[in-house]
């Protein structure tokens, strides 16, 4: 069975955990403040903050921006439920935008519709590694604080050049097995905001702003230096990762563009290809097309949800375009070791069960 994704591990990240564990400095160490300052280097911020996964990452920022009761955080009705969960569990209510037809992020128009008074923020997701638009998102939101959730857009870059991470006060990547770097579990946050970077710090270390100063209730979200040791290694190689992704990528959209519809990318934009995703014609059955590809040796996913599907946010009216993505959006495999002969098979499995 050819995989959705194959994580990308070598002797290097081998001999970085060994390199941790012989040093006997597991927990937040000099591993976790080369793996922030990499981060803020690729995506030209000035800070990082390294904690213990894209979740927390998000939830940690809406809290430093003081989101709470009452307050209402704009959010993509399509996507894995991480940002709408952090928004509930500060006890803010999630306002579903939905996306654009064709490159599944938030639509800047919709979101500009949807503030109101109450509106504290916004999160805006660089969907499967697509960069959204930022200039539009940006006159859309005019001064209203900008969340990028960019968990997925490590290496992507926006229509001007900028890369995907230096949207926004803030912005959150995730360092789960299916993104472009891996340790496991893992997040880190960049921003310019000297005062917000120092406050995530705090929050992430149980609110402890020196030793023994507890300044502010919070939780224990550092990351170890085993992981950051294993994401250090990853980020050292991410051009080669991202260099063959995108090979990958641009044979199977030539292979599968015709039979598919596929998303696509504002112009001038340079997306990671961290999923291939797709959308199947109204009444195909997407479990049998699943089960279809399982069968010939090619394993097809769910692609995103509809997030007031799943019963935390509430239905929110009207969302077309996320719940046709919600009901018949797949995912295709691409990963970046992915053989020539992988990849010819599965455009091969594709196409015969279009």
């Amino acid at each position: 069975m050819i995989p959705l994704a194959r994580p990308w591990t070598t002797e290097a990240e081998e001999a970085a955990v060994l390199r941790v564990l012989r040093s006997g400095w597991l927990a937040a160490g000099p591993e976790v403040a080369a793996l922030e300052a990499g981060f803020a280097e690729r995506t030209g911020r000035a800070h990082g903050i390294a904690v213990s996964s894209g979740t927390a990452a998000l939830e940690l920022v809406l809290q430093a921006l003081d989101v709470g009761p009452g307050d209402e955080v704009l959010c993509p009705a399509l996507t894995w439920p991480s940002p709408a969960h952090a928004i509930a569990r500060l006890g803010a209510r999630a306002v579903l935008v939905d996306v654009d037809p064709e490159d599944w992020n938030g639509a800047p128009e919709a979101f500009a519709a949807a503030r109101t008074p109450a509106t504290r923020a916004a999160i805006a997701i660089d969907q499967f590694g697509n960069p959204v638009r930022a200039a539009a998102l940006r006159a859309a939101l005019g001064d209203l604080p900008l969340v990028e959730d960019a968990a997925c857009a490590l290496g992507s870059s926006f229509a001007d050049g900028a890369p995907c991470g230096s949207l926004g006060v803030a912005a959150c990547f995730s360092l789960h097995p299916r993104k472009v770097i891996t340790c496991g579990e893992g997040g880190v946050v960049v921003t310019d905001d000297g005062d917000l970077a120092e406050r995530l710090r705090v929050l992430r270390n149980h609110g402890q702003r020196a030793p023994g100063a507890f300044t502010s209730p919070g939780a224990n979200l550092r990351l170890s230096d085993v992981n950051a040791a294993i994401a250090n290694a990853q980020l050292a190689r991410l051009d080669a990762i991202l260099d063959a992704r995108r090979t990958h990528a641009e044979a199977l959209r030539a292979r599968l563009g015709a039979h598919y519809r596929l998303q696509l990318g504002p112009a001038g934009s340079r997306p990671n290809h961290q999923t291939l995703g797709a959308l199947l014609p109204p009444g195909r059955d997407r479990e049998m097309f699943i089960a279809a590809a399982a069968e010939r040796g090619v394993q097809v996913g769910r692609l995103s949800y509809a997030v007031d599907r799943l019963g935390q946010v509430g239905d929110q009216g009207p969302l077309p375009n996320a719940r046709a993505l919600d009901e018949r959006g797949v995912a295709f495999p691409l990963f970046p070791t992915m053989t020539i002969d992988e990849r010819e098979k599965v455009a091969d499995v594709l196409e015969a069960i279009a």
